[in-house]
């Protein structure tokens, strides 16, 4: 059961099925060989696995098989017995954000339909694929009245009546990098974009439960450790 939630929350996080098989089979051979139930599983339990692979494998597949059982336990089973774990040194590479003026410049400057998609990304925190497979009939509820009205004025003028974009996820995540290297002079992803949006409305004000609701994570502990490996503690004052 475990092993099936966590293929569903990569496959809702829009992994790579790369990723997904190389962090299903790390985290099946780890059970495997602590051969405890996953609430009994210590952190002592995690070093001793992967000290015993150090003599198997690089020290680069080391920290890949660490993020691996961080994304399961962390985000998967919600237990944070990984963080703490200080062994194994892993560098991450510093993001940016962009703060909402620049969201705003990029939300001005593209077309009616992306600027409608990021439009909804702020609104909701919907993952990319969730916002392409959206229904007219589905988003009243969903979003602010003047974002609804402006997507049925665009529903109107293009003849839309049941799915709002006729894209593919490849197609857009294009057009956005586009987007954003023309407007906003480097790449962006979604993510990225979620993640700043995140950060400006939500957690810069210490609410930390609308952000965690807004980004669909499982854990406050989740987000944390995203923010601080992307080299922006929020909770230091």
């Amino acid at each position: 059961m475990d092993i099936i939630s966590l293929k569903t929350e990569m496959e809702f996080r829009g992994y790579s099925k790369s990723t997904q098989r190389t962090y299903t089979r790390t985290v099946k051979d780890f059970l495997n060989v602590v051969n405890k139930d996953t609430l009994e599983i210590k952190k002592e339990d995690v070093i001793e696995y992967l000290d015993n692979n150090l003599s198997l494998v690089d020290p680069n597949t080391i920290l890949v098989k660490l993020n691996a059982l961080s994304f399961f336990f962390i985000e998967v089973l919600g237990i944070d017995i990984i963080s703490s774990i200080r062994k194994y040194k892993r560098d991450f590479k510093k993001k940016d954000f962009i703060n909402l003026d620049e969201f705003n410049i990029l939300v001005a400057s593209v077309g009616e339909r992306e600027s409608l998609v990021y439009l909804i990304l702020f609104e909701t925190g919907f993952q990319l694929k969730e916002i392409i497979s959206l229904r007219l009939t589905e988003i009243e509820t969903l979003l602010s009245s003047s974002l609804y009205r402006r997507i049925l004025k665009y529903c109107d003028k293009y003849g839309i009546e049941k799915k709002i974009f006729n894209i593919t996820e490849e197609t857009l995540r294009n057009k956005n990098r586009e987007n954003t290297v023309k407007f906003l002079g480097k790449h962006y992803s979604f993510n990225d974009l979620r993640h700043s949006i995140a950060l400006e409305k939500y957690l810069k004000k210490g609410d930390e439960a609308k952000a965690q609701e807004y980004l669909g994570n499982k854990t406050l502990a989740s987000i944390r450790q995203y923010y601080r490996r992307a080299g922006y503690d929020y909770t230091k004052k």
